[in-house]
């Protein structure tokens, strides 16, 4: 039987308690650098990975249009009950076909990891338009152990590991990471160009200093036919 307290993130079998345990998470406090990029697009913004609106909500607030997509359907089902106005979609990453293209594609989570869907989200990028998310620092990874997070096993391009939340409530979930891939900062701007995309800026979170940072933002932008 399994341990109720550990969730995982599989978008092929959705864990209900993945869901449940997001839906518990306090909502962002300070949306940037996503609220900063979505005022300065043109509405508006696709969200991948959508999840429960720990920051679509606090974005939605700010008046930012939002079309969001995630594979969970527990996810869309507490969205939606949240942002009923939104337009949402249930769909893995890879397999989104929305036949338009927007000004803005934000990926806030660390799903944007494969290149299969990088490419899929860089498809969905109008020409001049950016895509802009957040990933897993291998560096910060590697470094030395972190209070709640837990590495089993770890290669230059996957890891094992456990993290904790505690909830509101006091008590503690942990999501299980398993053969998840890994993207080092170094190696950004040649696999953006596998999707046409070019690098603007890559920044890790607090002071930046990517030593630091558990996690590391990317802005890029769509490349033109011959740029």
């Amino acid at each position: 039987m399994s341990d109720p307290s550990f969730v995982r993130d599989d978008p092929d079998n959705p864990d209900e308690g993945f869901a449940e345990l997001y839906a518990q998470l306090l909502d962002v406090t300070d949306p940037e650098p996503w609220l900063g990029w979505a005022r300065q697009a043109k509405p508006p913004v696709l969200y991948l990975g959508i999840g429960t609106g720990r920051i679509a909500v606090p974005l939605a607030k700010a008046g930012v249009q939002l079309v969001g997509v995630d594979a969970h359907p527990g996810m869309l089902r507490r969205l939606a009950g949240r942002l009923p106005t939104v337009e949402l979609t249930q769909a893995r990453i890879e397999d989104l076909d929305l036949d338009r293209r927007f000004d803005l594609v934000m990926v806030p989570s660390d799903i944007l990891s494969t290149t299969p869907r990088l490419q899929r989200a860089a498809l969905h990028v109008a020409p001049g338009g950016r895509l802009a998310f957040e990933l897993m620092n291998p560096h910060w990874l590697k470094a030395v152990s972190h209070p709640g997070v837990r590495v089993r096993s770890m290669t230059p391009t996957r890891v094992d590991m456990e993290v904790d939340y505690r909830l509101p409530d006091g008590s503690v979930r942990t999501q299980e990471a398993r053969d998840a891939p890994l993207i080092w900062p170094e190696d950004v701007e040649p696999w953006l160009k596998t999707a046409g995309l070019r690098l603007e800026r890559l920044f890790g979170t607090g002071e930046g200093d990517l030593r630091t940072s558990a996690t590391y933002f990317v802005l890029s932008a769509k490349r033109s036919i011959g740029g």
